[in-house]
């Protein structure tokens, strides 16, 4: 593949996206959601977060174990209390992280 092909293909797929994305939203308010549906709607991101992070604590090395990677295990549950009482997603994707590094370099 041609440099020229391959930009215009991220251009059109870029294009294609924004199209998709931008129809949704320009013709949000033209439909009105049933009041649980939205409820429901706002479970999401929650939701999504927990599928990202969960595989990333269990599944450790090539083994799905709760006992292997302990570490992760830790800096997963005090990541989870600093976000149960500081309510800030930056700070406690911060002390995760920083609670992992630091776990896996002293031990």
């Amino acid at each position: 593949m041609s440099n020229s092909t391959f930009w215009i293909v991220i251009a059109v797929i870029g294009i294609a996206t924004i199209i998709m994305r931008g129809s949704f939203i320009l013709t949000a308010d033209r439909f009105k959601l049933n009041t649980k549906f939205a409820g429901i709607l706002k479970f999401i991101p929650a939701s999504v977060l927990a599928a990202l992070v969960a595989p990333a604590i269990v599944y450790h090395e090539g083994m799905v174990s709760a006992l292997h990677g302990k570490e992760r295990i830790l800096a997963g549950i005090i990541a989870l209390l600093i976000a149960y009482k500081t309510r800030n997603i930056f700070f406690t994707i911060l002390s995760g992280m920083g609670t992992l590094y630091l776990i896996q370099y002293f031990l």
